[in-house]
């Protein structure tokens, strides 16, 4: 009877320490992870300026509270923003003893009227699932940027 009971007691010992492990391990994969620093995030210049938008999906990587790995799925076309995607998650801080992994989808959009000169974009971040990033893009100022403006053109005199 006592050599059942320390079976008992043992296999329950080793399933608390394999779910505390497995929790630990993991602890990014719940809603409730909090991030505790981040940098703001940037619409690309070159990615406004060429009128770039969609949407960025990162599987992010979290040792000891800080971000070591952000690789991801999305198109190569994005590579503009998913630099800048990248770049700025890697700015995230979580509590020191946090660790796992978790998805966060940046998403990069344009607004339908343009600018006469740069702004800031609109940022809404639910973190750490979503940044969402809504930008004006800059109407173009050059008078004769069209089809061989940068040919010589003859001077009037």
């Amino acid at each position: 009877m006592q050599k059942r009971k320390r079976r008992i007691v043992s296999a329950t010992l080793a399933l608390i320490v394999g779910f505390a492990t497995a929790y630990a391990q993991d602890s990014l994969a719940h809603q409730s992870a909090i991030v505790l620093h981040a940098e703001v995030p940037q619409y690309p210049a070159l990615a406004l300026a060429g009128r770039l938008s969609g949407s960025v999906h990162l599987h992010v990587l979290v040792e000891d509270g800080a971000v070591v790995k952000a690789e991801s799925d999305s198109p190569s076309r994005l590579q503009i923003l998913i630099n800048a995607a990248t770049e700025n998650v890697k700015t995230w801080r979580f509590a020191h003893h946090a660790r796992g992994t978790f998805d966060v989808m940046y998403a990069f959009e344009l607004r339908k009227d343009e600018g006469v000169v740069p702004e800031n974009p609109r940022i809404e971040m639910e973190l750490p699932n979503l940044v969402k990033l809504v930008a004006r893009p800059v109407k173009p100022t050059c008078q004769d940027c069209g089809p061989g403006s940068f040919e010589s053109k003859p001077n009037k005199h």
